[in-house]
C-alpha cells in the first residue's frame, strides 16, 4: 500500500467517525460557530487557466430549548458562505466571504430577541501557485459579536509549499508573518473596548483529499503565535478545520464541517476553547 492510499484509507476511517458523531450531536445544539477559515475550499486544481470560477452555500434552522414550562428559548439562524477564485497562467486569487446571523427567543407574534452576527472577508493571492515553493499575500476583516469580537483584522504574507501534489491528494504546509489588530468587549468591564496590535507568526498545514468520486474533504490546520509586551507573554492560538462533501450531481453537493479554535491567552475573558458542527447544502458553479 503506498502513501497516497494509506493516507486515503485513514480518511475515510475519519469520515466515518465523524459521521457516527453527528448523528448523535447535529441538530440537538445550537452552532457554536468558531470561524475558522479553510483556504483549501476555494482553491482548485486544474491544468486550464484564465478562468473565474466559485461556490455559494446557504444553511437554515430554527428550533428552541426549554427555559421553563411555557417559556422557551427559540433560535433562528441563517449562514451564508460564498467563495470566488480567479486563476491565471501563474498566479490565483481568492475571495472568502462567510456570514452567520443567529436571532434567540424569536416570537411569531413578537420580537423579544438577542441578535448575535458572525463572519468574514478574506482575500488572498497565491503568487507562481505551480511551483513547489510559491508565495502569499492576504487580508482579512472579521467579526464574532457572540464571543464580543467587534473586529479583528489582518495583514500579511509568506510561503506556500507543496508537499505532495497528486490527482487525488494534496497536502501544502504555510508559514509567514502577519499584522493583527483586534477589538474585543470586555464581558467583565461593562463591555470596556479593549484593543490589540500585535505581530505575528502564522502558519498552517492543509490537505484536500478525494476519497471517491462522490466523496472528498479537505483540511487546515493553523497556528499563530505573537509576543505582548502588555502582558510580557506570548499569545498563542491553535484552530482546525475539516469539511466532508457529498456530491449529489455536477451543480449540488452536501456538507459535513466541524471546526474548532484555542487561545491560551484571549484579549479578554473568554471561553479559550470553542468548536462548531454543521450540516448543509453547497451550490457549485
Amino acid at each position: 500500500m503506498n502513501t497516497v492510499q494509506l493516507f486515503r484509507m485513514l480518511l475515510k476511517k475519519l469520515y466515518l467517525l465523524c459521521l457516527f458523531t453527528l448523528s448523535y450531536t447535529y441538530g440537538l445544539t445550537p452552532e457554536a460557530n468558531a470561524q475558522i477559515l479553510n483556504i483549501e475550499r476555494a482553491r482548485v486544481n486544474r491544468d486550464t487557466a484564465n478562468y473565474l470560477t466559485g461556490r455559494l452555500g446557504v444553511d437554515f434552522s430554527m428550533f428552541n430549548r426549554n427555559a421553563g414550562k411555557n417559556n422557551p428559548n427559540n433560535y433562528l439562524q441563517l449562514t451564508f458562505t460564498g467563495d470566488l477564485a480567479y486563476i491565471s497562467t501563474n498566479h490565483s486569487y481568492l475571495l472568502l466571504n462567510y456570514y452567520n446571523y443567529l436571532l434567540v427567543n424569536y416570537d411569531s407574534r413578537e420580537l423579544r430577541n438577542t441578535v448575535a452576527s458572525t463572519g468574514y472577508s478574506h482575500l488572498r493571492t497565491n503568487l507562481f501557485r505551480k511551483r513547489k515553493l510559491s508565495y502569499e499575500l492576504f487580508a482579512q476583516a472579521q467579526t464574532d459579536q457572540a464571543r464580543g469580537l467587534e473586529l479583528r483584522t489582518l495583514l500579511g504574507g509568506g510561503i506556500r509549499v507543496a508537499v505532495l501534489r497528486s490527482n487525488d491528494v494534496n497536502l501544502y504546509f504555510g508559514t509567514g508573518l502577519m499584522h493583527e489588530h483586534e477589538a474585543w468587549k470586555n464581558p467583565e468591564l461593562d463591555q470596556v473596548l479593549e484593543v490589540s496590535d500585535l505581530l505575528k507568526s502564522t502558519n498552517y498545514f492543509s490537505a484536500k483529499v478525494k476519497l471517491s468520486e462522490q466523496i472528498s474533504t479537505d483540511a487546515i490546520a493553523y497556528y499563530q503565535v505573537g509576543h505582548d509586551d502588555t502582558i510580557d507573554k506570548f499569545r498563542n492560538r491553535i484552530s482546525g478545520d475539516v469539511t466532508f462533501n457529498f456530491k449529489l450531481n455536477s451543480k449540488f453537493s452536501f456538507r459535513t464541517n466541524f471546526n474548532c479554535v484555542y487561545e491560551d491567552e484571549p484579549i479578554v475573558p473568554v471561553t479559550k476553547f470553542v468548536y462548531a458542527i454543521s450540516n448543509g447544502v453547497q451550490v457549485n458553479f
